[in-house]
């Protein structure tokens, strides 16, 4: 059987998940801490969210979505851009995905090529640069400060 890709097998292990699990570590011993490692909140799903949910399951709302993202949704977010942001954009140039760091990966793979430079404003999330070098292309890191804006 084959193992892994040469391309995988050259990836850094998670940060994110190394300090995590020292944090479920910690508590699990007692230490009371604040983890702010995995973006996991610390509060329970609002209720209303819980509700929308159940009207979902109970309208059999259970099928995979179009690739692109509910219509509707797609529709309010474009609202949101032009409302909010100043920003003219069709429900067409929107993609709804699960995550900012899977839009990010989908973005890398489909616009970088070997070698492309991508740059990175630090401080950044700890998996872009791995992301930009599963795609091909070579993070390359730029410092910023606060005094400088």
């Amino acid at each position: 059987m084959r193992g892994l890709s040469q391309r995988v097998r050259a990836l850094k292990p998670s940060a994110t998940v190394a300090v995590n699990a020292k944090a479920l570590e910690l508590r699990r011993k007692g230490v009371d801490l604040v983890a702010l490692t995995a973006g996991e909140p610390d509060f329970d799903t609002p209720e209303h969210v819980k509700e929308a949910a159940r009207r979902a399951l109970a309208q059999g709302k259970t099928k995979y979505a179009p690739p692109a993202g509910i219509p509707e949704l797609r529709e309010a977010l474009a609202e949101k851009f032009r409302r909010e942001n100043g920003l003219e954009v069709t429900p067409e140039e929107t993609l709804v995905t699960v995550g900012g760091k899977q839009a990010l990966f989908n973005l890398f793979q489909a616009l970088l090529d070997p070698g492309d430079e991508v740059i990175l404003l630090r401080p950044y999330w700890v998996s872009y640069p791995e992301m930009v070098r599963l795609a091909g292309g070579v993070p390359v890191e730029v410092e910023t400060l606060p005094e400088e804006g």
